[in-house]
């Protein structure tokens, strides 16, 4: 029994350090294995993150193009507003004066006694042009009319409608009136050149 008992301790004097240092090895693998799992939820967490703040910029990114492409359109709008129908006065002026006449006839009102009194709109670069007038006519005509200046594709804008009389003969109704419009300035505006007058 005592040899046997000498035999194992001669051999644990072998396995002792080998059991030892596969102790320590399951010791450093388990330490290193928690190690790796705190790191794997960091990267985790850290991805996570990520990729939210990735999702918030694209929808930003896709808010800003969508302000873009809003912009572009209406510098195209504005662009088209100011060659199409706020064109220099030279090329439009005669145009709306018939354009006011035509709709008078239409609308069976009489019209008279144009003046065109004018306004430079510094901080926006246009003229306004205002046609100061009379009409006569029935309650139904002058709302026919004031409706045909408001839908006039010639960009007329209704200022004022004053009543400047009472009836004449029947149910006629005498009423000042001014409709303007705008322009952009073109040569002859900037210089001071001759301006309409007044005209029936």
């Amino acid at each position: 029994m005592t040899s046997s008992q000498g035999a194992w301790r001669a051999r644990l004097k072998f396995w002792l350090p080998a059991l030892i240092l596969v102790g320590l090895n399951l010791a450093v693998l388990s330490t290193y294995r928690f190690l790796l799992a705190g790191q794997a939820q960091i990267q985790a967490g850290r991805v996570e993150r990520r990729q939210a703040r990735v999702e918030e910029l694209e929808a930003d990114r896709l808010a800003l193009e969508e302000i873009l492409t809003e912009a572009k359109r209406n510098r195209e709008l504005v662009d088209r507003l100011y060659k199409e129908w706020l064109g220099p006065e030279s090329q439009r002026l005669t145009a709306v004066i018939a354009e006011v006449k035509r709709l008078a006839q239409m609308a069976g009102v009489e019209y008279s006694s144009f003046s065109y009194p004018e306004e430079l709109l510094e901080d926006r670069g246009l003229l306004k042009r205002s046609l100061v007038f009379s009409v006569e006519g029935s309650y139904p005509e002058l709302r026919s009319f004031i409706n045909l200046i408001e839908v006039s594709d010639l960009f007329l804008i209704l200022e004022s409608v004053r009543l400047s009389g009472g009836p004449r003969d029947g149910p006629y109704i005498r009423v000042s009136m001014t409709v303007s419009t705008l322009f952009v300035p073109d040569e002859r505006d900037e210089l001071g050149g001759d301006q309409p007058g007044v005209s029936s």
